[in-house]
């Protein structure tokens, strides 16, 4: 596969914007597409003519349910077609064999109703992939495209049956009014003939949208496989290396000194500019790098890079042109209102006085009012009322607190009396993912049993950090150095955890001596 040859631009794309494009390369490819995947349909619908002509149905079912083996085909022949390779009907048929070559039993019984068919097809036609292996790529594609995937099914679905019927209208239309045929009790009658025929031109629409589905299915896949693969990134540096290698000799020989001498003069020309600018104390004590990264996990740790800020405004919504009326509601109420005036023994006024009207609109909307303002009111003395009633207010059910975080036991007695002392001895005994996971679930489980940290089983090591930076809001027992030892400890833990990145042993002494200041009592 060279990306380089690829002829349809890679980046990042929505999921239908993909399918658009595969609906563009399904019509430049039609014609041949459609005529691969009908050959083996047309083969099978005719085989079934001849063993079972006395039932129609069970060769269009035979048709319809072996369409994942028709699809191979034009899936392999438009793959070629996309990254420049051109094949006639001759070279796409000796591609056959190649197509179906692997999994094609499973395709047709277990996984034969998927409803993401045409978006998992590659990874077993193109790519080979099999049993753990495919499962594992299946899973990764499907992160993001299975819904579109289906729905890509259902439409094409649809859009047969639709195409069916429109033939059968078309059909019907075009007949002459000369010829007096009634269809009516020729659909109601076991004619053979007539059903071979409408199940074989209900066998060409399917031949019609295939190549759609399977160009809209795989475009889907080239989707995301340029968002996980970075395609786009790829080709850039593939031309940038190419445009190197068409440079002369010698200009490849003067072009690293050019780059070398140029960098050297600017790195000098920068440090003679600092020096000027900010001259060093005679007396600066050099920076380890223990101590320099101990300063940026503070300051990373610090408020000013964990601010939120949330913006909201009014805006005018369109609204559509339409003629309004009146609910049917409204006139039957205004027409009771006027019944029940004329009714009345009241005198009334003069023709066409709306007064006596508009007083009773006033009057049942008081009502109206009148009743939402005393439930309003029992709703909100509701527990007034039932201390007087005599029952007794509710008391809410104890929240059960979680025994495990994203995979660490936070229970208090899978801890040791001596927490830091622990922690000392792992990481002295080269323990570094122990010791400082130790401390980490101390940590958690000192937030849910002292401080009343609502940390749900689902959460991640950030949602929890920033948990805690919510509840010190309105939590005072929550002191500023808590949060702020919390949200270093689990920056730590994330490197260490996910980036097998260690920190320094004077960071973990710091974090062990921090951690006695904020659980004093639990040291």
């Amino acid at each position: 596969m060279n990306l380089n040859q690829l002829t349809v631009e890679a980046r990042l794309r929505s999921n239908w914007e993909s399918v658009d494009l595969g609906v563009l390369l399904a019509r430049r490819h039609w014609a041949l597409m459609a005529g691969l995947w009908l050959l083996p349909a047309a083969a099978i619908y005719l085989l079934a003519a001849l063993l079972v002509p006395a039932n129609p149905n069970w060769g269009l079912m035979a048709a319809w349910w072996l369409k994942p083996a028709y699809e191979r085909l034009p899936l392999l022949v438009v793959s070629r077609q996309l990254f420049g390779e051109t094949l006639g009907w001759r070279q796409a048929l000796g591609l056959f064999r190649q197509a179906n070559a692997r999994d094609w039993l499973s395709w047709i019984s277990v996984r034969r109703l998927s409803f993401t068919r045409a978006f998992d097809l590659p990874v077993t036609v193109l790519e080979g992939s099999r049993g753990q292996v495919r499962s594992a790529r299946i899973s990764v594609l499907h992160r993001d495209g299975a819904g579109t995937a289906s729905w890509l099914h259902i439409v094409g679905a649809h859009v047969e049956m639709g195409l069916l019927i429109g033939i059968a209208a078309l059909s019907y239309l075009m007949l002459p009014e000369q010829l007096e045929i009634d269809w009516i009790p020729l659909l109601a009658s076991d004619v053979t003939l007539y059903t071979w025929v409408t199940n074989g031109v209900y066998l060409l629409a399917m031949a019609a949208v295939a190549p759609f589905y399977i160009c809209g299915g795989f475009m889907l896949y080239i989707g995301r496989r340029v968002a996980l693969e970075a395609w786009d990134i790829e080709i850039q540096f593939r031309k940038l290396r190419e445009r190197l290698d068409r440079q002369s000799p010698a200009a490849r020989q003067r072009s690293p000194r050019a780059r070398a001498a140029a960098t050297t003069a600017m790195v000098l020309a920068c440090s003679l500019a600092m020096l000027l600018g900010n001259p060093l104390p005679a007396n600066a004590d050099p920076v380890t790098p223990a101590q320099a990264q101990e300063v940026i996990d503070a300051t990373l740790a610090g408020e000013d890079f964990h601010q939120r800020e949330e913006v909201s405004g009014w805006r005018l919504k369109e609204f559509k042109s339409s003629e309004f009326r009146y609910p049917e509601w409204l006139i039957a109420l205004v027409e009771w209102l006027e019944a029940r005036q004329t009714d009345s023994d009241e005198p009334t006024g003069e023709a066409g006085d709306i007064g006596p009207l508009l007083a009773a609109i006033v009057e049942v909307l008081l009502w109206l009012l009148a009743a939402a303002l005393i439930a309003f009111l029992l709703w909100h003395f509701r527990h007034h009322i039932r201390r007087g009633l005599g029952y007794k207010p509710r008391v809410p059910a104890e929240k059960s607190q979680p025994e495990t975080l994203f995979g660490l036991d936070v229970r208090r007695e899978s801890l040791p009396e001596d927490v830091t002392g622990e922690v000392q001895r792992l990481w002295q005994a080269g323990k570094q993912r122990e010791a400082l996971g130790l401390l980490y679930r101390a940590t958690l489980s000192n937030l849910i049993s002292r401080y009343a940290c609502d940390f749900q089983d689902h959460f991640t090591e950030s949602e929890c950090a920033q948990l805690v930076r919510d509840d010190a809001v309105q939590d005072t027992r929550l002191q500023p150095a808590l949060v702020q030892f919390f949200t270093l400890l689990t920056a730590t833990w994330q490197r260490q955890a996910y980036a097998h990145r260690a920190p320094q042993t004077a960071h973990l002494q710091s974090l062990c001596n921090q951690w006695r200041e904020v659980f004093r009592d639990e040291s």
